[in-house]
Protein backbone atom coordinates (compact mmCIF):
# COMPACT_ATOMS: atom_id res chain seq x y z
CA UNK A 1 0.00 0.00 0.00
CA UNK A 2 1.52 3.33 -1.02
CA UNK A 3 0.85 6.80 0.38
CA UNK A 4 -1.81 7.60 -2.24
CA UNK A 5 -3.73 4.44 -1.33
CA UNK A 6 -3.55 5.30 2.37
CA UNK A 7 -4.71 8.88 1.77
CA UNK A 8 -7.67 7.58 -0.28
CA UNK A 9 -8.51 5.20 2.56
CA UNK A 10 -8.33 8.01 5.14
CA UNK A 11 -10.56 10.23 3.01
CA UNK A 12 -13.04 7.38 2.60
CA UNK A 13 -13.20 6.81 6.35
CA UNK A 14 -13.45 10.55 6.92
CA UNK A 15 -16.54 10.67 4.70
CA UNK A 16 -18.18 7.59 6.23
CA UNK A 17 -17.65 7.93 10.00
CA UNK A 18 -20.12 10.37 11.54
CA UNK A 19 -18.73 13.41 13.35
CA UNK A 20 -22.13 14.15 14.83
CA UNK A 21 -22.35 10.82 16.66
CA UNK A 22 -18.72 10.83 17.85
CA UNK A 23 -18.13 11.49 21.55
CA UNK A 24 -15.04 11.42 23.71
CA UNK A 25 -13.87 12.72 27.04
CA UNK A 26 -10.82 12.70 29.24
CA UNK A 27 -11.31 12.14 32.96
CA UNK A 28 -8.49 13.11 35.31
CA UNK A 29 -8.37 11.38 38.70
CA UNK A 30 -4.65 11.44 39.50
CA UNK A 31 -4.29 9.47 36.28
CA UNK A 32 -6.09 10.09 32.99
CA UNK A 33 -8.75 7.90 31.41
CA UNK A 34 -10.09 8.31 27.90
CA UNK A 35 -13.69 7.39 27.16
CA UNK A 36 -15.06 7.35 23.63
CA UNK A 37 -17.92 5.65 21.87
CA UNK A 38 -17.24 3.62 18.71
CA UNK A 39 -17.60 6.64 16.44
CA UNK A 40 -15.37 8.66 18.78
CA UNK A 41 -12.52 6.18 18.58
CA UNK A 42 -12.93 5.89 14.81
CA UNK A 43 -12.95 9.69 14.39
CA UNK A 44 -9.83 9.98 16.58
CA UNK A 45 -8.10 7.41 14.39
CA UNK A 46 -9.07 9.26 11.21
CA UNK A 47 -7.90 12.62 12.55
CA UNK A 48 -4.59 11.18 13.77
CA UNK A 49 -4.01 9.31 10.50
CA UNK A 50 -4.33 12.63 8.67
CA UNK A 51 -1.29 13.90 10.57
CA UNK A 52 0.92 11.28 8.92
CA UNK A 53 0.62 13.22 5.66
CA UNK A 54 1.50 16.93 5.43
CA UNK A 55 -1.13 17.55 2.73
CA UNK A 56 -3.85 16.19 5.03
CA UNK A 57 -2.64 17.34 8.45
CA UNK A 58 -3.95 20.91 8.23
CA UNK A 59 -7.48 19.45 8.21
CA UNK A 60 -6.94 17.29 11.28
CA UNK A 61 -9.04 18.32 14.30
CA UNK A 62 -9.72 16.44 17.52
CA UNK A 63 -11.20 19.25 19.58
CA UNK A 64 -14.77 18.77 18.27
CA UNK A 65 -14.84 15.25 19.71
CA UNK A 66 -14.55 16.15 23.35
CA UNK A 67 -17.74 16.67 25.32
CA UNK A 68 -18.23 19.74 27.51
CA UNK A 69 -17.73 17.61 30.63
CA UNK A 70 -14.31 16.42 29.44
CA UNK A 71 -11.56 17.49 31.83
CA UNK A 72 -9.57 18.65 28.80
CA UNK A 73 -9.41 18.29 25.04
CA UNK A 74 -6.76 18.34 22.37
CA UNK A 75 -6.58 21.72 20.70
CA UNK A 76 -3.33 21.31 18.77
CA UNK A 77 -1.77 18.56 16.70
CA UNK A 78 1.86 19.06 15.71
CA UNK A 79 4.05 17.01 13.43
CA UNK A 80 7.44 18.50 14.21
CA UNK A 81 9.23 19.11 17.47
CA UNK A 82 9.78 22.72 16.35
CA UNK A 83 5.99 23.26 16.14
CA UNK A 84 5.57 21.72 19.57
CA UNK A 85 8.33 23.88 21.05
CA UNK A 86 6.77 27.01 19.52
CA UNK A 87 3.35 26.11 20.96
CA UNK A 88 4.51 25.44 24.48
CA UNK A 89 6.81 28.46 24.72
CA UNK A 90 4.50 31.15 23.34
CA UNK A 91 2.85 33.55 25.75
CA UNK A 92 -0.95 33.60 25.82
Amino acid sequence: MNDEDIIRFIRSLDAKVSKEDAKAKFVEFGEVALYANKEGYLRMAVELLKCAFPEECFEADLNYLFTTDSDFGIEHLTVTEQELKWLVTRVF
